[in-house]
Formats: structure tokens, sequence, C-alpha cells
């Protein structure tokens, strides 16, 4: 089955739409973790009762000495998104854990809590564009990822390791989400630099189930023009979501103050690696930002 039907069926059909979300949240920073919970709760907040949320925040030796008392970090850092979880009726666990190897135990609570998508959440000050972009250069330049890694400062280079063997290493689908300053996902933007980006399509549309979001796809390569059953699913979208889901009109270029006024970009991560490689002036200046690994059998 070619990837637009998939598509199709889950967003026309709905029918995987209405299978519960079993949702794996790791980070390390609270700020990171509290930003992810909100906006995980805004993304299923339309799916069904049994529809689950895991909470894992990882922690070095070093945050692990500053915890006086776990019930009560985990009270303060907890409280707000379980209260927000269990009014979007989603069952929530939550766990701190001190690892040494992140990966590992990201894989493990996943298998062990029967996830269907992890999210992991990390800050803009050790994963943004420029700095994936010089990770990716140094790789392509040394050929094997040590090599580009020994060039870079020890907390970027283990935060780029993990990302880089979590994703290549998880077989369900991953959404990599770097926190800047992030408030609420009112204003979205969606690139489609490539074919398989389209996979961020279920995840702005139930976004876009929330009456304030507002959702600008940029598709830049004219997938909706070129392919009948693209253009058919988006109009489903726009049409479901009351004209909320908007395409950028190809003509006008797309300028800084525009990205500045978004809350929050999609995209497919083939499509973050050409965008933060291409000379766009705005690349420097993104929001927060989820990157869509897909598996093609997410439930989102």
């Amino acid at each position: 089955m070619e990837f637009v039907d998939i598509l199709l069926k889950r967003i026309e059909g709905e029918n995987e739409l209405k299978r519960p979300v079993n949702a794996l949240i790791c980070f390390s920073k609270v700020k990171t973790g509290k930003a992810l919970g909100a906006l995980m709760n805004k993304m299923v907040r339309f799916r069904p009762d049994k529809s689950s949320v895991t909470l894992l925040n990882l922690i070095d030796a070093e945050q692990a000495k500053h915890i006086q008392d776990e019930n009560t970090y985990k009270s303060e850092l907890f409280s707000d998104i379980i209260q927000l979880s269990e009014a979007n009726k989603l069952s929530v666990r939550t766990f701190v854990k001190q690892s040494e190897n992140y990966v590992e135990d990201i894989l493990r609570t996943a298998d062990e809590y029967n996830c269907n998508l992890v999210l992991l959440g990390i800050g803009s000050s050790v994963f943004n564009s420029s700095l994936w972009h010089k990770y990716l250069k140094l790789r392509e330049e040394n050929n094997l990822p040590e090599a580009a890694l020994q060039q870079l400062d020890e907390k970027a280079a283990s935060s780029l390791n993990n990302v880089s063997t979590l994703l290549a290493r998880n077989k369900l689908s991953t959404g990599i989400f770097v926190e800047n300053n992030y408030l609420d996902a009112n204003q979205l933007f969606v690139p489609i630099l490539y074919k398989e980006d389209a996979y961020s399509f279920p995840y702005f549309y139930q976004m876009a189930k929330n009456p304030d979001v507002t959702v600008t796809v940029w598709d830049a390569i004219g997938l909706m023009e070129s392919d009948q059953k693209f253009q058919k699913l988006f109009q489903f979208i726009a049409k479901k979501t009351d004209g909320r889901v908007k395409l950028w009109d190809n003509n006008k270029k797309i300028e800084l103050n525009f990205i500045q006024q978004q809350d929050l970009m999609i995209i497919g991560f083939n499509g973050w690696e050409k965008l933060i490689g291409s000379p766009l002036s705005w690349t420097h200046c993104l929001p927060s930002v989820l990157i869509i690994k897909d598996n093609k059998q997410t439930l989102i």
C-alpha cells in the first residue's frame, strides 16, 4: 500500500484515529517535560478514553544530587501534566530515573508499557538547527559519527548521539520535540520538503481539531498539485477543521516575521535535515519544533 493510501485510511476513514494512543514522553529538563506534556495533551485531546501517557524524566547523577525528596520532586514536576491529562481522560504513569544510558532506558520503558509512540523532549540550547547541521556536515566529512562527535563539546555530543541512536534503533514512531520557549501551539507551521513529510498530516490534523489552532502548510514541492490523492486528503482535513488548515501561497516569500509568529513547527525528519541545510534566512530563528520520524504504523 502506498503511503498516501495509508494516510487516507488513517485520516479520511479515521478508523485508526479511534484507537488509543499509548505515548511515552521522555525528557531531562523540567521545563521541556512540562512543555511536551502540554503539547501531547493538546494533540490527543479528542482521542478515546483508553489512551495513556507515560512520563519518563531521565536524570544524570548531578541532577539526582539536587533532589532531596523524590515524592516532592515528582509532585512539583508532574502535577500540572497529571491534572491536564486526567481532565482529558488520559491515564498517566510517572517515573523519575537516574540513567547512564538514556536510549536503553527509553526503549525498555516503551516496550514494557506497550507504547506506540515515543516523544523525546530536548531543549533548543543543546539541540537546534545550526548544531544538527554542523553535526551532519562533520559526519559527512569524517564518515564515522564518532569522529564528528569528537569535534563538538561533550554535552552537545552526548545529546546528538542519543537522538541519532534513538532514531536508528526505535521501531516505533518517534517525535523529537525541540523546546524553544514553548507556551502553546495555536499557530502551527508545517513545511513539506519531501513526499514522506506528509506523515506529519495525522499529527497536525489532531492538533487542528482544537478550535484555537491554525495551521499553515508550506507545500514547497507542489505535492498537493501533482497528486490528486494528496489533494483529496488535504481538502478533507481543511473541511474537517473548518478551514483552519491552509496552504501557503508559494508566490509569496516566507519572511522572518511570519516564522516569529508561529508557536510550533511540525516537520518530517528528512524535511528537517533539508530545511536546516538550505540557504533560507530564517532557519536559525525557528519556534519550538516537533520532528516526526514515522514507522508507517503510528496511531496518531
